[in-house]
């Protein structure tokens, strides 16, 4: 799993990212686009422009449809083609995977994009030749950025065929929610990896503890950190002598670091975490990443130190004054409800 929390990708079809242009409302061109003083080289991706026809030509070649959605007015969109797209070598890496797709929507939106709902540019789809939606991508990307996505994708295409012509086998199972995972789509893995839990029942093969890791963590794609924490503390207690224990103490420290935001209490338990992977996993590639999480905290929490050194004390308030009739015996508390957890 390589983000669990949040990162360039996202999920879904109509979200935006920071870099991503807005378009605008209503057709054409918005009265305060930048000019453009001098156009990007002219690309020499062969793009088409026919969904319909791309897709038949990827199932006929066996190949991934790429749509890159743009418009002139999408500072972010020239970048990439006068950056990416002009990359050396990234023509021929495209075309020998992929059937590119343009869609520009400089004065309108095609029907490509109101079909995917795209409101941001630039916006990078990858279709099956059966036009499922296999991932998604928001945001300018860099050539090597790009090029780590469409490997990405290109596994988790190759794992998709093979769970289909195999689908009891429990490598293949695995596969596709690894792959699906690394994407960050953990709802989507979510059946593979169970069917993969089912088919090593006694984790003779490796894959149950490291599947059950993964299926701890689907909530955070639904917001639930409470709930992912809940399961990871569950699978390091039933698998604390596994491998992926080092991995599990991390996903832990992530979600609560993700949770705590400018929270000083919040950021020193997820330090804890990080401090104990560390410690216990000194060898461990996640210790080294642990190292750099503990960074970003120590940053976090001299932010809040400085915050609060600026801040003028507020004047004490004057005590009440006593009251002149006795107060009321004070009721018993009510219960308190527990919050109900979903899974």
């Amino acid at each position: 799993m390589r983000r669990i929390l949040a990162g360039v990708v996202v999920i879904g079809l109509a979200a935006a990212t920071l870099w991503a242009a807005e378009a605008p409302l209503g057709p054409g061109k918005p009265a305060a686009a930048p000019e453009v003083k001098s156009p990007p080289p002219a690309s020499r991706i062969d793009w088409r422009t026919d969904l319909d026809a791309a897709l038949k030509e990827a199932a006929a070649s066996d190949r991934i449809v790429f749509v890159y959605f743009r418009a002139d007015w999408c500072q972010p969109c020239l970048l990439m083609e006068a950056g990416t797209f002009a990359r050396p070598g990234f023509e021929k890496y495209l075309t020998d995977s992929f059937v590119p797709v343009k869609a520009d929507d400089t004065r309108e939106p095609t029907a490509i994009s109101k079909k995917y709902e795209v409101r941001a540019y630039p916006s990078l789809l990858f279709l099956s030749g059966t036009g499922e939606a296999l991932h998604m991508v928001v945001g300018p990307q860099t050539a090597p950025q790009l090029h780590a996505i469409m490997e990405r994708v290109l596994g988790l295409a190759k794992a998709l065929a093979a769970q289909k012509k195999s689908p009891d086998d429990l490598e293949a199972n695995f596969a596709v929610g690894n792959a699906y995972t690394g994407l960050d789509h953990l709802r989507r893995a979510e059946p593979y990896l169970k069917r993969a839990c089912e088919l090593d029942p006694r984790n003779e093969h490796g894959r149950l503890s490291q599947a059950r890791l993964l299926l701890a963590v689907v909530p955070v794609e639904d917001g639930d950190a409470a709930l992912a924490l809940k399961n990871l503390a569950a699978y390091m207690e039933e698998f604390k002598d596994s491998p992926e224990m080092p991995s599990a103490m991390f996903f832990q420290g992530e979600i609560m670091l993700g949770d705590a935001k400018m929270d000083p209490e919040k950021l020193l338990q997820a330090r804890q975490v990080f401090d104990a992977l560390r410690t216990q996993f000194p060898k461990h590639i996640k210790a080294y990443e642990a190292d750099r999480a503990i960074d970003v905290i120590d940053a976090r929490l001299r932010a809040i130190k400085a915050a609060a050194g600026k801040k003028e004390p507020e004047p004490k308030a004057a005590p009440p004054a006593p009251p002149a009739v006795p107060a009321p015996a004070p009721k018993e508390p009510a219960a308190e409800k527990e919050s109900p957890v979903k899974l």
